[in-house]
């Protein structure tokens, strides 16, 4: 290739050719161009307005469920005559209150991580009050859902269930978790309630449970659940 050449291809390279497009381009339609920037700029804020929404709601909703949680913190007056601050006369006038804070905060935040967790805790409250139904009704809902919740829900759901006899739908919910554990509740954790649980209907089958939970390994307060069930049905 003569220098000549060169020159040639240098001074038509694609790159240079394409800048010298986007170039002509730009400067023939510039009301286009100009239409185009101020959408995408417009997109940025409408996505930057989203993620700030996002994140003060989360916080809002945070700060609902940690209203609740005071109100579950309360000290009652009997219990601490010198506390400072609110107390409740009564461990039923604490509990609801309670009830009221974590329902008031269902019905604002219900279907989100906040929403969820208040409502396990309402039903746990709602089962302590007696209320069976509303209790199944609140933990069978965190229990079907996504949450973090949901398998504490199920076991709240399962000790429901046992003490209404109806011990074939407890032992499910806790199958379930043993076939899928999760970060709150561990595999061998509902191993150990499903074992308590069979213990008064089936034995062996408890002691079965509990021979494969023997490892070297093991947890040592699921060894020492464990070795208690085993004694309880020893004797």
């Amino acid at each position: 290739m003569t220098r000549h050449e060169l020159k040639e291809q240098l001074q038509h390279d694609h790159f240079t050719d394409a800048v010298s497009h986007v170039f002509t381009y730009t400067q023939t339609h510039r009301q286009q161009v100009t239409r185009w920037v101020i959408t995408g700029l417009v997109i940025l804020v409408i996505a930057g307005g989203a993620f700030w929404y996002a994140s003060y709601r989360s916080s809002v909703r945070q700060r609902d469920l940690q209203a609740a949680f005071d109100v579950l913190e309360t000290p009652l007056a009997t219990a601490n005559p010198s506390a400072e601050g609110k107390t409740f006369p009564s461990d039923q006038a604490k509990r609801d209150a309670s009830m009221k804070a974590l329902a008031d905060v269902v019905a604002k935040d219900g279907g989100t991580r906040e929403g969820f967790v208040a409502q396990y805790y309402l039903g746990t409250l709602k089962a302590q009050n007696g209320d069976s139904k509303g209790a199944e009704a609140d933990l069978q809902a965190v229990a079907n859902s996504s949450s973090q919740c949901a398998p504490l829900a199920k076991i709240a759901l399962a000790e429901l269930y046992a003490g209404q006899n109806r011990t074939s739908e407890a032992q499910n919910l806790l199958r379930e978790i043993i076939n899928k554990p999760a970060e709150l509740v561990s595999k061998a954790q509902a191993q150990i309630l499903l074992a308590r649980l069979e213990g008064s209907t089936n034995p062996q089958e408890a002691k079965k449970i509990l021979q494969s939970l023997k490892k070297p390994n093991q947890d040592p307060a699921v060894a020492r659940a464990a070795d208690q069930i085993s004694a309880q049905l020893a004797k």
